[in-house]
């Protein structure tokens, strides 16, 4: 059993570091609940693929993505030498 759980934690240990500044946190807390869930899955999906993947990415300088998810426009970098994924921008579209 000791060796699943190792597993396990070094398969979790094997992810980018997902970082959300002060100012988008807050704007994260003003989210719908169901939308904020939907924005750190994903999150933390793309920061496991991107672990996963990391060969792939750039040496020098973060990788920018901007998605439009769950009604926000979503701006990331992924900075593959510093195993990091970074919420740079979030804006709720209105209706």
């Amino acid at each position: 059993m000791a060796s699943i759980e190792s597993a396990i934690s070094e398969q979790l240990a094997q992810a980018f570091t997902v970082f959300i500044p002060f100012g988008l946190q807050t704007q994260m807390d003003l989210l719908p609940t169901d939308t904020r869930h939907t924005l750190l899955g994903e999150l933390f999906r793309l920061a496991v693929q991107a672990w996963q993947e990391r060969f792939l990415l750039p040496r020098h300088g973060p990788v920018t993505l901007e998605f439009l998810l769950a009604g926000c426009d979503v701006g990331i970098e992924l900075d593959a030498p510093g195993a990091r994924l970074t919420l740079v921008s979030l804006v709720r579209e209105r209706h």
